[in-house]
């Protein structure tokens, strides 16, 4: 009588599968790795398919396109910043803190990135002008993520000054945008360090209504 129990070499491979992620995350993972490392648009669609071992009609049936991969992308790498983010803050009090954690971020972030700077100021630099609806989207992606930053900060500051206070959140944008620019450039967190003391002092100035 022939043995009909699985041999252990199917268990395992059955086991490997069970516990695979899904073809959408391997897609993901794929993208996340090649877009961030290379770039987006000189990445082809059957190279992310090779790394993520997932079949044409897989992507197009889970997402439709290359475009819609990069959205997906984004909106990931998005969700995962401001987690990170809430969780720095979860055990500050002092508003200015939860602020600078922004900078605190990109500091101790930015060497294991290789220094590559935004990966959304990164891609909305790939779509200068914007040819396609979806393309459009990819930049509108990349803007919610900067609108996030700025009223996650333009809020903290109108709580600590008493009045509207977009005006110093686009500040320290403009100081953060350039500390990551100059950490790309040198390969060095200094410019970072230097942009964080900027905020430092920014944050130490009295309120604009402020009289002796």
């Amino acid at each position: 009588m022939a043995n009909t129990s699985s041999s252990p070499s199917k268990k395992k491979t059955t086991a490997r599968r069970r516990n695979r992620p899904s073809p959408r995350d391997r897609l993901l993972d794929a993208a996340t790795k090649l877009f961030t490392e290379e770039g987006i648009r000189v990445i082809g669609i059957d190279r992310i398919l090779r790394e993520a071992d997932v079949a044409k009609a897989s992507l197009y049936s889970l997402l439709g396109s290359k475009d819609n991969l990069v959205i997906a992308y984004l909106e990931r790498l998005d969700t995962e910043y401001r987690k990170r983010w809430e969780e720095r803050v979860a055990g500050l009090s002092e508003i200015d803190d939860k602020v600078l954690a922004f900078f605190d971020m990109a500091i101790d972030e930015e060497p294991a990135k290789d220094f590559r700077g935004s990966p959304f100021f990164n891609a909305a630099n790939e779509y200068p002008r914007p040819e396609t609806e979806s393309e459009a989207r990819i930049v509108e992606t990349c803007l919610n993520h900067r609108a996030w930053m700025h009223a996650t900060m333009a809020d903290l500051l109108r709580r600590k000054n008493g009045y509207d206070s977009k005006g110093e959140a686009n500040q320290l944008l403009i100081f953060l945008d350039g500390g990551l620019a100059g950490a790309r450039f040198v390969r060095d967190v200094s410019p970072l360090e230097t942009a964080r003391a900027l905020a430092v002092d920014l944050l130490g100035e009295p309120p604009s209504d402020y009289s002796i």
